[in-house]
C-alpha cells in the first residue's frame, strides 16, 4: 500500500533557535547547555590547542629507534649488529 503521508502545513515550528547549532532551544536562554559551554570554553581549548601544538614541536626526537655506542658515543640504529668503530653488540 502506497499511500502518501500529508506534507505539513507549516515547515519549521516557531520557537527559539540556539545560535551554535542551529535547532530549536527549549531552554530560557534560546540556547542549549551543552551549546552555551561549548561557546564558553571556545577560547581556553584554542589556547590548550595551541600550547599542546608548542609543547610537541619543542619535544626531543624519541630515542627508541638509536642506540649509543660505548666505546665511540655514536648513535647508530637499534638493528645494528656493530658499530663503524668495530664494537660488536650482542
Amino acid at each position: 500500500m502506497s499511500e502518501k503521508k500529508p506534507t505539513p502545513l507549516v515547515s519549521r515550528p516557531s520557537g527559539k533557535v540556539c545560535p551554535v547549532c542551529g535547532d530549536r532551544a527549549y531552554s530560557q536562554g534560546g540556547i542549549h547547555p551543552q551549546c552555551a559551554v561549548r561557546q564558553a570554553d571556545a577560547a581556553r581549548a584554542d589556547a590548550l590547542k595551541a600550547a599542546r601544538k608548542l609543547e610537541v614541536a619543542e619535544a626531543k626526537p624519541s630515542t627508541w629507534r638509536v642506540k649509543k655506542c660505548p666505546k665511540c658515543k655514536k648513535q647508530s640504529h637499534v638493528r645494528c649488529k656493530t658499530c663503524d668503530c668495530g664494537h660488536v653488540y650482542f
